[in-house]
């Protein structure tokens, strides 16, 4: 957006710093050693050999001297994975620049900073960051190749039936929006029980400064958050792709990796591909746009090499800020054209499915041969966009809790995910709105109007909205609970809502960011006329779907029919009772 970048936190005590900007973390690099060489910018250089073990830290020291070598643990230096021997020791190639990653494995946790961040990774940066002239640092200088690069696990109890939380696009540009975010999500979060967090990118608004105050917001929900880059978490006056990350590589870590909780595995994918910075706007601010989806070579590599140790019956979650396809937004800003060369590598497994963020509205996509994946037994690839944590991005009327209402543009209301894996096979993806109900238990969103006269009961429209449907979600209603029940037939069209609230919007501008923005067309809606013969006063509409997953959903509506056009008009002045009252 065209907001100058803000540093407001630093100058107040708005909240306690966490986490640190060293280049190591949860590595314990020791002996840096004399001799290594690279080139001047730090990327080009002679083929090094970094070693270390990958131990069992039992007396909490992060010293490996003395402590249990752990066998069989992968490490990678982003492209090369390579298994640890009986001691727990391994060798990678370094080749410049990398970031030294182990994969975490089941039953095991990496360090936790005191932000909730988990250090598994030793960013190798001989010369440093190229920054001087960046708006926002990356990592400083690292020197040469440490002697020795140690990984310390502990041990954790990982069932294999666990919730995680799935958060797109917080994208807060300033202190007042992350104050929006912190005071709807920290207690909303903790309510589930999970494990950990995912956030699949645009973590900020372009102001890499506000990534502190918000992993201390997150620190708050007592569980740890792994991050996805995003094209909003970018350093936009870098010059090349490679150089794009470096301020979210010195916070976060590596913006490639993986890791193993129970018995699903997810791969972390950096699909933002930057075409170098290219001046500045207006105001000052560097040009934002020049980013494409793209998922590098190397990176297919990452994941080839991955998947050799993956069984074939364990589940795989591949996660990425630009989706994958995008039947909504075209170009490849808003997709991913490798996505094909991907699936045909996931198609040694059974269970996998992919989530991403960056459009902000709901879009659940069924995936098979046609598309590339093409595993044993037929299984379909399920591809979800998100919609986002800060809706239409905070723009819109407030809600109660003075925040925007800001639902998606599609209909789906601002919010997260919750995802219930139960071993490898079984896997419900439920929606979480931060606006409405208080129990955030919605899963669709019905239209119905309030008032129906009895002779339009046939050309009266019920509208559902499933925020996660696909062409295998099936819904149906009834009135008060008696007779057959209706199928809906799926539709494609705005979510009529969205258009009111933005309607209403319009008239009270000024309201968070301004104006929600126009709807899009969404393939998620399914409709059914009443049905004739529902006699005058109050009624009950049940509407129930059920989700490809076997999901199972149910909401009511109560509505009046009026005997005449008389009665509706009366209705509506407020002076007529229902006549079955």
């Amino acid at each position: 957006m065209n907001e100058k970048p803000t540093s407001a936190w630093t100058r107040r005590d708005f909240l306690k710093r966490g986490g640190s900007s060293l280049a190591a973390f949860g590595a314990i690099p020791l002996a840096a050693r004399a001799g290594a060489e690279s080139g001047a910018d730090g990327n080009v250089g002679r083929e090094e050999t970094a070693r270390g073990t990958v131990f069992l830290d039992a007396d909490g020291s992060g010293v490996a001297d003395g402590q249990r070598g752990i066998p069989g643990v992968l490490v990678s230096n982003g492209t090369d994975i390579v298994e640890t021997d009986g001691d727990g020791r391994y060798e990678l190639p370094v080749r410049g620049d990398a970031v030294l990653h182990v994969i975490k494995p089941r039953g095991h946790r990496t360090r936790l900073d005191s932000t909730n961040l988990p250090r598994f990774h030793y960013i190798h940066r001989p010369a440093g960051s190229p920054d001087g002239d960046f708006i926002y640092k990356g990592v400083p200088p690292t020197g040469p190749l440490p002697e020795r690069i140690d990984f310390p696990l502990y041990p954790q109890d990982e069932p294999d039936s666990f919730d995680m939380i799935l958060t797109a696009d917080p994208q807060c540009y300033d202190l007042r929006q992350l104050q929006w975010y912190a005071v709807e999500t920290t207690h909303a979060f903790r309510r589930h029980g999970a494990k950990f967090g995912i956030a699949l990118g645009d973590i900020v608004g372009d102001h890499l400064d506000l990534y502190e105050p918000y992993n201390a917001i997150n620190a708050r929900c007592g569980f740890p958050w792994y991050n996805v880059i995003g094209n909003h978490d970018l350093n936009f006056k870098a010059t090349e792709d490679r150089y794009s990350g470096e301020t979210f590589t010195r916070v976060f870590g590596p913006t490639t990796f993986a890791f193993q909780y129970a018995r699903v595995h997810f791969i972390i994918l950096n699909n933002v591909y930057w075409e170098g910075f290219d001046g500045l706007r207006g105001n000052g601010w560097p040009r934002n746009m020049q980013y494409h989806g793209k998922i590098r070579p190397d990176q297919l590599d990452y994941v080839r090499n991955y998947l050799r140790h993956v069984p074939a019956d364990d589940r795989v979650v591949v996660c990425s800020h630009i989706p994958m396809v995008n039947p909504v937004d075209a170009g490849d800003k808003h997709r991913t054209p490798e996505f094909g060369e991907l699936l045909r590598l996931l198609s040694g497994h059974r269970h996998t499915m992919s989530f991403a963020g960056h459009t902000h509205i709901n879009v659940c996509e069924l995936l098979g041969a046609d598309a590339g994946y093409d595993p044993p037994g037929g299984a379909l690839h399920t591809h979800y966009h998100l919609t986002a944590t800060c809706g239409s991005w905070y723009r819109g009327p407030f809600d109660q809790y003075g925040v925007p209402f800001a639902p998606g543009r599609d209909g789906s209301p601002r919010g997260y995910a919750v995802v219930r894996f139960e071993g490898g096979e079984s896997c419900r993806v439920s929606v979480k709105p931060l606006t409405g109900r208080p129990d955030g238990g919605t899963q669709m969103s019905v239209t119905l109007p309030p008032m129906v006269e009895r002779a339009e009961l046939a050309a009266t429209k019920v509208g559902v909205n499933v925020f996660t449907g696909s062409t295998r979600t099936r819904v149906s209603m009834r009135v008060d609970d008696e007779g057959d029940w209706t199928e809906l037939e799926r539709a494609s069209g705005q979510d009529p809502a969205y258009v009111a609230l933005r309607k209403h919007s319009e008239e009270h501008t000024g309201a968070g960011r301004g104006t929600l923005p126009p709807p899009v067309v969404t393939d998620h809606l399914w409709e059914a006329a009443l049905p004739v013969g529902i006699a005058p006063g109050w009624h009950t509409l049940t509407v129930r779907a059920r989700g490809a997953s076997g999901e199972r959903w149910q909401e009511r509506r109560t509505f009046v029919v009026a005997e005449s056009a008389d009665d509706l008009e009366r209705y509506n002045q407020g002076v007529l009772r229902p006549r079955n009252v």
